[in-house]
């Protein structure tokens, strides 16, 4: 029986080659040739398996475009976790690393070829667009458990920590796929710097000095 559709990679393939096997020729093939141009045939060729042998693993090429997305998406939600649970750091420097962290690892996917992006969002594969739906519900969660966390040190002064997460991402849309690609990588690190600190540490002096 085929794995679920919804089930990320890194789990599903775990102890079974030829599955893996599959999922790596197909992530090949779409990073040069698109989601659109692939067919189940040329991977089972670039997989060297016969296509009966792909429908044993997956009941339907967007299965396998869902595992790619999930696993696409959890290398960025790694990317976030490390930069969030820095041991000694200040909890507003660690979601400051984590939304750099972010960013970075989206912009590493425009280096793996033309259509790599298609992973991570592509309006036209329905599969991808629940792996990113699946993604940013995560997302929200590590952030949340962070700002939590920060409030509960002290550090932070929040009522409600997934919506101050939920709002906090949404202030940061600019900085995830597709907006971002095409940018230069130093630029936007500054823009995500900027934007942090206008949002942790508002506009104000802590110590506002008197007018003249």
């Amino acid at each position: 029986m085929a794995q679920s559709a919804t089930r990320p990679a890194a789990q599903a393939d775990l102890g079974n080659p030829r599955r893996a096997q599959i999922l790596d020729a197909a992530e090949r093939l779409l990073h040069h040739y698109g989601h659109a141009k692939t067919t189940v045939a040329e991977i089972a060729r670039e997989a060297g398996v016969s296509v009966g042998s792909v429908y044993l693993e997956f009941e339907a090429k967007d299965a396998i475009w869902v595992e790619l997305s999930h696993r696409r998406h959890e290398a960025v939600l790694a990317a976030i976790r490390g930069a969030a649970n820095a041991p000694k750091k200040l909890y507003a420097h660690r979601l400051q690393a984590a939304l750099v962290a972010r960013t970075r690892a989206f912009l590493a996917l425009s280096e793996r070829g033309a259509h790599a992006a298609e992973l991570v969002h592509c309006h036209a594969c329905p599969a991808i667009r629940e792996a990113k739906e699946i993604y940013h519900r995560r997302e929200r969660e590590i952030i949340a458990e962070l700002l939590q966390a920060g409030e509960d040190a002290g550090e932070f002064a929040i009522k409600d920590a997934p919506a101050t997460a939920a709002t906090l991402l949404q202030a940061f849309v600019a900085f995830v796929p597709p907006l971002l690609f095409g940018r230069a990588p130093d630029e936007l690190e500054r823009e995500v710097t900027a934007l942090h600190q206008l949002l942790v540490h508002g506009l104000c002096r802590a110590d506002p000095r008197p007018r003249s």
